[in-house]
């Protein structure tokens, strides 16, 4: 990163996010400077906030089919994608919407695979009880309530069928904003990737991992 961008992305955090957000990126920017550093989280109790659960009330929370995420796409103030769709075609993915009507309020994305992908090249080995919630989105009219964190309930609730407790995320320590939100909804941190591109084309990485998050079981 040019030190031009580095102190733009400072200047940014004091703006929107005050001195203290500022003088915290400044420092881990310069612990890592040369590297990309990931924070990884897990969330297996999500915390509900009660405004939100009373706002939601009459909301509908479900597995999008393909003929709804084909007609929502079509609003690209949705941010859903041909990419996504096929995803989705392929079983990769699923979709939870958050509807209040007919109108979509959100949406939380999960990949199936238990390798949950973090970089290129990089894929993370995740426990059975897991799966890797990867994208959110909550259209402006209905942010500020925690509907974030009502539907991460939601997602555990339609998949604890399948033996899955936990939901895994990582975000980038520069984005502040989502290292808010995934704390607002109760993800405690599981460990750290950095990741450091060499001048020779070779890739450095260096994961650390709470153990009893680990994954020991090999993948076919």
């Amino acid at each position: 990163m040019k030190i031009t961008d580095y102190l733009g992305i400072i200047l940014e955090k004091q703006q929107n996010f005050g001195v203290k957000e500022a003088l915290r990126i400044a420092w881990s920017g310069l612990l890592n400077l040369g590297a990309r550093r990931l924070i990884l989280y897990a969330l297996s109790t999500p915390k509900a906030i009660p405004k939100a659960v009373e706002a939601a009330k009459n909301h509908t929370f479900k597995f999008a089919s393909l003929e709804e995420l084909m007609f929502f796409s079509q609003d690209p103030d949705n941010r859903i994608g041909q990419v996504d769709i096929d995803r989705v075609k392929n079983g990769h993915v699923q979709c939870l919407l958050q509807l209040d009507g007919e109108f979509l309020a959100g949406f939380a994305w999960v990949w199936r695979s238990k390798l949950a992908y973090i970089s290129d090249g990089f894929h993370l080995n995740l426990p059975d009880d897991t799966i890797y919630n990867y994208k959110g989105f909550t259209h402006p009219k209905y942010r500020g309530y925690g509907f974030q964190a009502m539907r991460h309930v939601q997602l555990l609730s339609l998949l604890e069928n399948e033996g899955i407790t936990r939901l895994f995320g990582f975000v980038d320590h520069f984005n502040s904003r989502s290292l808010r939100g995934v704390k607002k909804s109760g993800y405690e941190k599981v460990g750290e990737l950095k990741i450091r591109h060499k001048k020779n084309g070779k890739v450095k990485s260096n994961l650390t991992l709470d153990e009893l998050f680990w994954a020991g079981v090999p993948r076919l």
